[in-house]
C-alpha cells in the first residue's frame, strides 16, 4: 500500500499562515516578476480567479473582491516544505519527496500502519497540520496511482475530511465512475482528447480496457497507469538520482541592452546552478550559456543567442565556471538586442569521484587562476563559501553573504526579479520574525 501526501494549495496555505487576518478570505501567489497567479486558496477558485491567468487582467477584480496578492516567497515555501517533508519522514521509514508539496510513503515497510490504513492516515494529517500548520489531504491506495486518486478525492469531497482510503472494491469502482480520465495521474489534456475519441471519459472506462491495446495506441506509460488503476503495482517508490543536467534561468523584470548587465545576470545564474552542483557531490563537463528577447513582441524580431564552453576536467568551481561563462557572453553577444531572459545549462554531469583527471595536468588560465591552486583547495574554498551562504543572507530576495564580484552587487541592479508584493521570510530571517506584543 502507499500512501500520497499533498498539501493543499501550498503556496497560499504559507502566506496564510502567518497571518491569521486572512484565514478565511482569497489569497493568490504570482509567478516570477508579478505576471501571472500560480496558487490560488479555496476561497480565490471560488471566485472563480483561473490558475495561469496573467495578473493585470485580473488586477482590479482582485481589489474589488479583496483578494490578497502576493509575489512569490520562494525562500519562506521551501523552508516550510523542508518543515513539512521532515514531519512526514518520522511517520514513515520509506518516503519518496515527489515535489515541493507532495510525498509518497511506502506502507508496506511499516507494519504498525497496515494493521488500521484510515487510523494511520489520519494520524499522518493531525501530525503535520499539528507541527506545521499546513493543512494536507492523505490518499492511500494499493498503488501510486490509486494513493492519487484517493488524494483527488480526499481534496474534493468534505465528507473524507481529507483522508481517503482505497481498499474497498466497491468504493473504488464508484470513485473511478464519478471521476474524470483527467484527474488520473499521468494523463494530460492530450492524452484526454484521444482517449474521449474513443469513448473513454471517466477512470472508470479507462480502468476496464484491454492493457495491451492502450500499448497499442498510447505507449507503454499509459499502460502501466491503466495496470496501476487495477491494482497492479508498476511504479515503486524512487530513490534521489544525481540530476543529469542543471538549468538556472529567469526573466528580467525589464529588458536588458547592457553587455554587463547581461554578464551579471548569468554570472548569477552560474551561482545559482554552481551551489546546486556541489550539493549532489558532482561535476560538470561542460557549460552553455543563452539569452534572448520576447519571443511575443511584435515591435523587433525575435533572437536568441548560446554557446558552450567544454571543460578539459569537469568541474564545480564557481570562478571557473562563471570565466568560462564570460567567455562564451563576449564571443556570441549581440548589441541592440532587448534581452527578455538568460540563464545557463550544466551538461556532461558525474559525480566527483568519477572525474578522470588530465594526464598532463594541462591547466590554462581558465581552468584555474594563478596556474597552481591544487583542487582540494578549490574545493575547501568552495565549500567555505556554501557554508556561509547557507548560515547567513543578506535580505529576503536571499542574496549570497559571500559572492563573486562578477555577479555585481545585486542593490544596483534594477532589472532584477520584481517581487513588489512579497512577504516577509517568516521563519528564515531574523528580522524578519513576527514580534507578539
Amino acid at each position: 500500500m502507499y500512501a500520497l501526501v499533498d498539501c493543499n494549495s501550498f503556496y497560499a496555505a504559507c502566506e496564510k499562515l502567518f497571518r491569521p487576518d486572512l484565514k478565511h478570505k482569497p489569497v493568490v501567489v504570482l509567478s516570477n516578476n508579478d505576471g501571472c497567479v500560480v496558487a490560488r486558496s479555496s476561497e480565490a477558485k471560488a471566485l472563480g480567479i483561473k490558475m495561469g491567468v496573467p495578473y493585470f487582467q485580473v488586477k482590479d477584480y482582485c481589489k474589488h473582491n479583496n483578494v490578497a496578492v502576493f509575489s512569490s516567497n520562494y525562500a519562506l515555501y521551501a523552508d516550510m516544505s523542508h518543515r513539512v517533508m521532515n514531519t512526514i519522514e518520522t511517520l514513515c521509514p520509506t518516503v519518496e519527496v515527489y515535489s515541493i508539496d507532495e510525498a509518497f510513503l511506502y506502507l508496506a515497510d511499516y507494519p504498525a500502519a497496515m494493521q488500521d490504513l484510515k487510523a494511520y492516515a489520519k494520524s499522518i494529517k493531525e501530525m503535520i497540520e499539528r507541527h506545521t500548520g499546513i493543512a494536507v489531504g492523505v490518499g492511500v491506495g494499493q498503488t501510486k496511482t490509486l494513493a492519487k486518486l484517493a488524494n483527488h478525492a480526499a481534496k474534493k469531497y468534505p465528507a473524507t475530511k481529507g483522508v481517503c482510503v482505497l481498499d474497498n472494491e466497491p468504493w473504488i469502482r464508484r470513485l473511478m465512475q464519478i471521476t474524470d480520465i483527467g484527474e488520473v495521474w499521468g494523463v494530460g489534456s492530450r492524452y484526454k482528447k484521444r482517449l474521449a475519441a474513443l469513448g473513454v471519459t471517466t477512470v472508470y472506462q479507462f480502468a476496464i480496457c484491454e492493457p495491451a491495446k492502450i500499448r497499442q495506441h498510447f505507449g507503454v506509460v499509459l499502460e502501466r497507469t491503466c495496470l496501476e488503476l487495477n491494482g497492479q503495482a508498476c511504479i515503486g517508490i524512487e530513490t534521489v538520482e544525481p540530476k543529469k543536467q542543471i538549468v538556472s534561468s529567469r526573466s528580467f523584470s525589464h529588458r536588458v541592452t547592457d553587455q554587463q548587465d547581461l554578464s551579471e545576470a548569468i554570472c548569477g545564474h552560474v551561482a545559482k546552478a554552481a551551489v546546486k552542483l556541489r550539493r549532489q557531490n558532482s561535476v560538470c563537463g561542460f557549460l552553455d550559456v543563452f539569452a534572448k528577447n520576447s519571443a511575443f513582441s511584435e515591435q523587433e524580431k525575435y533572437v536568441s543567442i548560446s554557446g558552450q564552453y567544454q571543460f578539459i576536467t569537469p568541474t564545480a568551481d564557481t570562478r571557473q565556471m562563471m570565466l568560462a561563462a564570460r567567455e562564451v557572453l563576449a564571443r556570441v553577444y549581440k548589441r541592440e538586442v532587448r534581452y527578455a531572459k538568460a540563464g545557463v545549462i550544466l551538461g556532461g554531469i558525474c559525480q566527483h569521484d568519477e572525474v578522470q583527471l588530465d594526464m598532463f595536468a594541462a591547466v590554462d588560465s581558465h581552468e584555474c587562476g594563478d596556474g597552481s591552486e591544487k583542487s582540494d583547495k578549490k574545493e575547501a574554498l568552495m565549500a567555505i563559501m556554501d557554508e556561509l551562504n547557507s548560515r547567513f543572507r543578506q535580505d529576503r530576495n536571499q542574496q549570497p553573504a559571500v559572492f563573486i564580484a562578477s555577479e555585481g552587487i545585486k542593490d544596483k541592479q534594477g532589472w532584477q526579479m520584481n517581487r513588489q508584493l512579497l512577504s516577509p521570510c517568516y521563519t528564515t530571517r531574523v528580522t524578519d520574525l513576527l514580534v507578539v506584543k
